[in-house]
């Protein structure tokens, strides 16, 4: 009898301990640490573009549209179907890297924050924490609320990362494959105008 008491005790001892050792937010650090890895494998993804490079090709297409804007808008040059159909991919390079290098820093300063956000929750999860900041008191339903704030921060940042990468990615391949047929067009019109000109000179120096 007096062993079975002892069990007993020893029993509910450990039950005891086990409890006293969940605090509050427990239960989300398991999400916040999924979020973190996903958080940084897409500054990984952000590490492998380099601004410069993407802000280069975005200024080449520029340069472009310079002399496509005039050409295209001059009535007297002709296009064929193939023309209009590389202009159109020179104008989808245009659109998928309008603003792609200030996409990459911004993306590469909010995941920053968010790392260091769910950093601070997870620390203060684990350190037990009882106030914030603000003197809020930092119970299980202060947890649940920031937690399911910094899971869905971090989610719709891992959505713009894929989303910057996708676009980028089709922009600087179709860049990288319509270049000298653009060029190669754009010289062909010049050459065309220039003729249209010299024609036009021509007649109106017979008459």
């Amino acid at each position: 009898m007096r062993g079975r008491t002892t069990l007993t005790l020893i029993g509910v001892g450990l039950l005891a301990a086990m409890c006293g050792c969940t605090q509050p937010g427990d239960a989300n650090l398991d999400a916040l640490r999924r979020a973190k890895k996903d958080v940084e494998a897409g500054m990984e993804t952000l590490s492998a573009w380099n601004v410069d490079s993407v802000a280069a090709a975005r200024e080449r297409v520029a340069m472009r549209f310079k002399d496509l804007d005039w050409l295209v808008a001059d009535s007297t040059l002709t296009y064929t179907v193939a023309d209009g159909q590389l202009i159109g991919d020179w104008a989808r390079v245009k659109r998928f890297l309008k603003d792609a290098p200030t996409r990459l820093t911004i993306l590469d300063t909010q995941g920053t924050l968010c790392l260091s956000q769910l950093d601070d929750l997870m620390s203060a999860i684990r350190q037990g924490a009882t106030v914030d900041a603000n003197g809020n008191p930092m119970d299980e339903a202060y947890f649940d609320r920031e937690s399911g704030r910094e899971l869905k921060a971090a989610t719709q940042w891992s959505l713009a990362v894929t989303e910057t990468q996708r676009l980028i990615s089709l922009g600087v391949e179709l860049e990288g494959q319509t270049r000298a047929s653009i060029d190669s067009l754009i010289r062909a019109k010049r050459a065309e105008w220039a003729q249209t000109l010299a024609g036009d000179a021509t007649r109106s120096d017979s008459n």
